[in-house]
């Protein structure tokens, strides 16, 4: 499979559809449940929160989310941290080191997202958890941050063409199985460095951002890979995942 072939068919799916798409992700429909009990700033502030602590979950993600929103929906207190840590503690999710996990927290809690420049963001993010910029949940949480401001606010917006794809098990399949990797899906994953590079490339000769492939990639994954409803992911894209990823 040629990445170009690729990067023509995103170019003709367009980023107005990727971001109608957006709006079937689980992950999308949670925050938005919160945008009408809390605050921008508050929402903004858990959901950046939320995605940097999301690995290795004790169940499915959409699950994690959903259960993120009601804990929040419901939870109010004068100290946002102090609350977060509850949600760590209390989580059937995050049950896998959760001391790690309110450790990470501890650094990141105070800090206000800027909802209108998302690339300082993720640089502030790097620099406040001492990590690579390029790390997976520090690029998830900024396209978390994009929903927080499509959900709260009612518009799309583009993320930064800038920002690499987040590359988790599902990334790393595909980007297999589709063969612009040549190796296993586990050794892909250890080197996300190079799956970056090829979905940037894409990204930049499709128009769509990187990030935003990524909800095409994570949607179309849930689909072929694990059985389930369509989400409205393009056929044409399907039929392509289906091909190659179904032998």
């Amino acid at each position: 499979m040629a990445a170009e072939e690729i990067a023509l068919l995103l170019r003709r799916i367009g980023l107005k559809a990727i971001l109608d798409l957006e709006r079937e992700d689980p992950q999308y429909k949670s925050i938005c449940r919160l945008c009408g009990n809390r605050t921008v700033e508050d929402v903004a502030r858990l959901v950046m929160m939320n995605a940097l602590i999301s690995y290795r979950l004790a169940g499915k993600g959409e699950e994690h989310w959903q259960y993120f929103a009601d804990f929040f929906s419901r939870k109010r207190s004068d100290d946002i941290c102090e609350e977060f840590v509850q949600y760590i503690q209390t989580s059937p999710y995050l049950a896998i080191g959760r001391g790690a996990r309110i450790k990470r927290i501890g650094k990141i809690c105070k800090y206000r997202p800027d909802l209108e420049d998302l690339s300082k963001a993720w640089r502030d993010l790097a620099r406040l958890l001492e990590t690579d910029s390029e790390a997976k949940t520090v690029v998830f949480a900024v396209k978390m941050l994009n929903y927080v401001y499509m959900c709260c606010a009612g518009v799309d917006r583009a993320l930064p063409s800038d920002i690499p794809i987040p590359v988790d098990y599902r990334v790393a399949k595909l980007t297999a199985c589709l063969g612009l990797i040549r190796t296993s899906p586990e050794e892909a994953l250890r080197r996300h460095r190079e799956v970056q590079r090829i979905w940037s490339e894409i990204a930049e000769r499709s128009g769509v951002p990187p990030l935003h492939i990524d909800t095409v990639l994570w949607l179309a994954g849930r689909v072929v890979l694990y059985g389930d409803r369509s989400y409205a992911v393009p056929e044409e894209f399907l039929s392509l995942i289906k091909r190659f990823c179904n032998r």
